[in-house]
């Protein structure tokens, strides 16, 4: 539970972990010099240039986040505050976002190990061009989250009608509880100004873990964004009032019809401000639901999810298991002395023949992907828990 945002043990290696007030993050960037820089002790800078992206990503990402390891269970609430600034990037101190698809600054990123397919964040704080909008999806209980199947109901809660500005801090709150059986809301809140009340289904069922940075659809302009004196309560520290005063959202995506309402649970009623967050004032009125296709089939699984993370063990010691031969797959044994060191992942790794495994599943994972989506065609996605290494694995399916 993040009650200070003080970060240590600062590490900027891809999948590699560090703390924020105590809690655990995982490093998701493409390992350059500006990908994730600490400039002080509450500071995370995070910068992307077109064709930087995680080691599971393909080239239509880019992206540079941190991902929260504790996954949060859901009807759970949940308090988070953070300050957050873009940097000019256009004349004349401008903010310039070309990206076509989306721009997630910060995202709720649902547990895919649980669900066992590739999804959308439950909520997300975005740039729709340079005004900041917060975004929410549900699907009604027992269907299914893939972002093919069409079940998913997407939000549009807020869009600021000013554009952002550049080199100034914005106070964030969020208060939630990602729940889709009854008793899900979500309250956002910018500078001092509540500028969503939403109140109703959210998420997909699973647990959520939190993940910031940035993550946009490919682009050709050079964009950094700063967080800092990030918190997280979760739980009866973060316990708030249910939102009572529901409101409209917008509808700034793309169109198309709804598959079904839901039947077991209330047609959500949201919050949207149309007028200057300071100064708006807005009726409640009946909710609107859209799902948008064209950015939901380009979010998909991430291989390693906050479920399968633990901590970090010693060095595999000596006398490892025999190598697999991986000659049918164009490469030989001896490419195992090219994959990374078995300490910078995440799962237990306190054996020889653990760590060969984590090895050799690491270079299937590289020779394999090659699809579209969050998560490539082939891929094969490990979840890793427990003491004694326990490694699930599943073949992912191309994203549509």
């Amino acid at each position: 539970m993040d009650t200070t945002g003080t970060i240590t043990s600062f590490s900027s290696t891809p999948m590699t972990r560090f703390s924020i007030g105590g809690d655990v993050y995982g490093v998701q960037d493409a390992s350059t010099s500006y990908s994730l820089t600490n400039p002080d002790a509450q500071t995370l800078r995070f910068q992307v240039q077109q064709g930087d992206h995680a080691w599971y990503d393909d080239s239509s990402v880019d992206r540079s986040e941190v991902s929260g390891a504790t996954n949060i269970p859901g009807n759970t609430p949940l308090n988070l505050n953070y300050q957050f600034m873009v940097e000019a990037n256009g004349p004349n101190g401008s903010f310039v976002n070309t990206a076509s698809g989306w721009f997630i600054v910060g995202q709720m990123h649902n547990d895919d190990n649980a669900s066992g397919v590739g999804t959308s964040p439950p909520f997300a704080i975005q740039l729709e061009g340079n005004h900041l909008q917060v975004v929410a999806r549900y699907v009604q209980p027992g269907q299914d989250p893939s972002n093919g199947a069409g079940n998913v109901q997407m939000l549009t809660l807020w869009t600021d009608p000013n554009p952002i500005q550049t080199g100034v801090y914005n106070n964030i709150q969020i208060q939630a509880d990602v729940s889709n059986t009854g008793g899900g809301y979500l309250k956002v809140s910018i500078n001092g100004t509540q500028v969503v009340n939403y109140s109703g289904p959210l998420g997909y069922g699973q647990a959520t873990n939190w993940e910031y940075g940035v993550y946009r659809s490919t682009a050709p302009e050079t964009v950094a964004v700063d967080y800092r004196n990030m918190t997280l309560l979760t739980g009866s520290s973060a316990t708030v009032t249910s939102p009572t005063t529901p409101t409209q959202p917008t509808t700034t995506t793309t169109a198309t019809t709804a598959t079904g309402s839901p039947a077991t649970i209330a047609t959500p009623a949201v919050a949207q401000d149309t007028t200057s967050p300071a100064t708006a004032i807005v009726a409640p009125a009946a909710a609107a639901t859209t799902a948008d296709p064209s950015v939901l089939s380009a979010m998909g699984l991430a291989p390693t999810s906050a479920s399968g993370w633990s901590t970090p063990a010693a060095v595999a010691s000596a006398g490892s298991a025999a190598s697999p031969d991986f000659s049918p797959f164009g490469f030989g044994t001896s490419a195992l002395a090219a994959a990374p060191p078995t300490t910078d992942w995440w799962g237990d790794q306190g054996t020889a023949a653990a760590s060969q495994a984590s090895s050799s599943f690491a270079l299937l994972n590289q020779y394999l992907a090659g699809g579209s989506g969050q998560a490539n065609g082939g891929m094969i996605a490990v979840a890793m828990s427990g003491s004694a290494w326990t490694q699930n694995s599943f073949l992912t399916k191309p994203q549509s």
